[in-house]
């Protein structure tokens, strides 16, 4: 199984990150501030990218694509 989030650095002084946009797409940046880390994913272009939590911690990303008629 291939992953499609990447882990991005985050700054401990300031606890901000950097990350460019990129042409033709969109990304999602997830902040997890229990666990000071950020995530990098890029959307389904026809679909639903659903991020789940429990108590407030991410613990799953779901990807439902569709192909359009």
């Amino acid at each position: 199984m291939s992953e499609r989030a990447r882990f991005l650095a985050v700054d401990s002084d300031g606890m901000t990150i950097k990350h460019a946009m990129e042409p033709e797409k969109v990304v999602l940046l997830i902040l997890d501030g229990y666990r000071r880390k950020v995530k990098a994913i890029e959307a389904v272009h026809h679909g639903f990218t659903i991020i789940e939590t429990v108590k407030g911690k991410t613990v799953r990303i779901r990807f439902e694509e569709n192909e359009l008629f």
